[in-house]
């Protein structure tokens, strides 16, 4: 009884190895056709082998501070000295208005900075005029 288990479990362990190295060799053999298929463009670097390929996110930067001017058409706002392209439509949800400290989340494009995202930046106040304790004419003793 106890053989039939030990030539049932080797012989499992041969059929998933088995299974496992066509699987390598076929991802293998999948990976030099599409690379002997595709040509890269004359001038381009070819990357290293061995390197993940990383797509390339857009890069973001971030501009603080008050609008000082929106384009009559919506098609830009200044923030500070900053010129940020926007469209009429991002302007009508976000109700930006020229003197409201923002901070706005814009797209390095290639015709300039595009908005993607707002957010109002609102001062915290510094203590208040008022104090709470009470003045000493008024403390009885």
């Amino acid at each position: 009884m106890g053989k039939k288990f030990l030539y049932l479990f080797i012989l499992s362990i041969f059929l998933i190895s088995a299974v496992a190295a066509a699987q390598v060799e076929q991802k293998a053999s999948g990976a030099k056709i599409t690379e002997s298929t595709s040509q890269p463009a004359e001038g381009v670097a070819k990357p290293a082998e061995g390197t993940p390929k990383v797509a390339e996110q857009p890069k973001e930067e971030v501009v603080k501070g008050i609008i000082r001017e929106i384009a009559a058409d919506g098609s830009f706002i200044v923030i500070e000295n900053t010129k940020v392209l926007t469209t009429k439509e991002f302007l009508d949800d976000s109700y930006l208005e020229v003197g409201d400290n923002v901070e706005v989340i814009a797209e390095v494009t290639e015709s300039g900075l595009l908005a993607k995202n707002y957010n109002y930046i609102f001062e915290e106040e510094g203590p208040s005029a008022i104090s709470e304790e009470v003045p000493l004419e008024e403390q009885e003793y």
